[in-house]
């Protein structure tokens, strides 16, 4: 009966509805969490798959953990934890990580952002602000090909080139051809989109990740997309580019780096 307590279960796509009540009271990273519930993306493990009481839900290098702390899963999982980020839940949930990884954790603080204040004429004022032998395009699938075969973009969110193409929105800068800066939704669920924005470093300074930005801010918004944005505070650069769009700072959050395993 003890050892059965303790199983881990891998929860299907279209099953993970059952998991919803173990996050329902978190809120600064919703699109990571209804992504991974509503089975677009990811991993979900947890305890049973019909009456779940803890759960663990993954994106490449990102974990975060809901649900009851002092179940014997819990341990479990934390303990399983290796090479990534993870978002604590809780303070309970706060206090299992470091009572498990303790001094080895890299602590980061990070920010959400409201799109409340957006607006469409400053946006498209901004989708201008490019250099004369600048293009932007949306991402079609071989755009979509040369993101990821040129190392610009790996679509964590996302199967392929292909599956990104068709369920992702993206749009790159491109001088001559060359594709200097993207904006793409790194991860998607029904309300929103998790946004990513970069630019090549010879390219930087010009007002293109500006540019690619409010272009796909003007799409999500024209389609009644929620464009989710979130930083950490050392990423001045990605929170000084989200104030220059529109957005307003909102929620704090915190990032816990577990290392990799070395046994």
């Amino acid at each position: 009966m003890e050892g059965k307590s303790v199983n881990i279960v891998s929860i299907d796509p279209d099953k993970r509805k059952v998991l919803i009540p173990l996050f329902a009271n978190y809120f600064p990273q919703r699109i990571f969490v209804n992504s991974v519930l509503e089975g677009h993306s990811g991993i979900a493990l947890a305890d049973s798959k019909a009456n779940p009481r803890v759960a663990q839900l993954t994106h490449p290098g990102w974990a975060i953990l809901g649900g009851d702390v002092t179940h014997p899963i819990a341990q479990k999982l934390v303990q399983q934890l290796s090479e990534m980020w993870v978002i604590p839940t809780s303070e309970t949930w706060r206090e299992l990580i470091f009572q498990v990884h303790g001094r080895h954790l890299k602590q980061i603080r990070g920010i959400t952002f409201s799109s409340e204040s957006l607006n469409l004429r400053h946006l498209r004022n901004l989708q201008k602000r490019i250099p004369l032998d600048c293009h932007i395009e949306r991402v079609d699938i071989p755009l979509a090909t040369r993101l990821k075969s040129e190392g610009l973009s790996s679509f964590p969110g996302f199967s392929s080139s292909a599956d990104f193409a068709e369920r992702g929105i993206g749009f790159c800068a491109t001088i001559k051809g060359g594709i200097v800066s993207h904006a793409v939704s790194l991860m998607q669920c029904c309300e929103g989109i998790h946004i990513g924005i970069e630019t090549h470093p010879e390219f930087r300074n010009r007002g293109l990740a500006t540019a690619v930005g409010a272009t796909l801010l003007v799409y999500c918004l024209e389609q009644g997309i929620y464009p989710h944005w979130s930083a950490s505070y050392e990423n001045t650069t990605s929170i000084h580019l989200a104030e220059k769009l529109g957005y307003v700072r909102d929620e704090a959050y915190e990032v816990l780096g577990v290392p990799i395993k070395t046994s």
